[in-house]
């Protein structure tokens, strides 16, 4: 069981991660994903790394809140994001609009909204 410290930790290192790659070499991610390069691809990737830069940045800055009103939102919007990414992958791998790659994104998405659902569970009368 991840504590908020560490969970937040591994969001801020995979979120930088692909804030780098996006931003750098979003072929990488065109490739997994099996999508074709178009400059309208490279557009969105670059829009998506700055999301991406700025989720690293609250986890990083946040992995040390105590359990609060804004740490529980925090949990609940990135659990709700992730579940909502998973669900796209899903949804984009079955009208074959993507490739297998997408499977890892949508297991990564899935272990962090469930984590950080079961610590907005876990402190939500607290």
């Amino acid at each position: 069981m991840l504590e908020f410290r560490k969970l937040s930790i591994i969001t801020a290192t995979i979120c930088s991660i692909l804030f780098l790659v996006l931003l750098f070499v979003p072929e990488i991610i065109f490739s997994l994903f099996q999508i074709q390069e178009h400059e309208s691809a490279f557009f969105i990737s670059r829009r998506a790394a700055m999301l991406f830069l700025g989720i690293a940045v609250f986890s990083w800055f946040g992995r040390n809140a105590l359990p609060s009103e804004l740490r529980q939102a925090i949990c609940i919007g990135l659990s709700i994001s992730m579940f909502a990414l998973a669900i796209l992958g899903i949804y984009e791998f079955s009208r074959d609009f993507v490739g297998m790659g997408i499977g890892l994104a949508v297991v990564t998405e899935l272990i962090l909204a469930l984590a950080y659902f079961r610590i907005w569970i876990i402190n939500k009368n607290a």
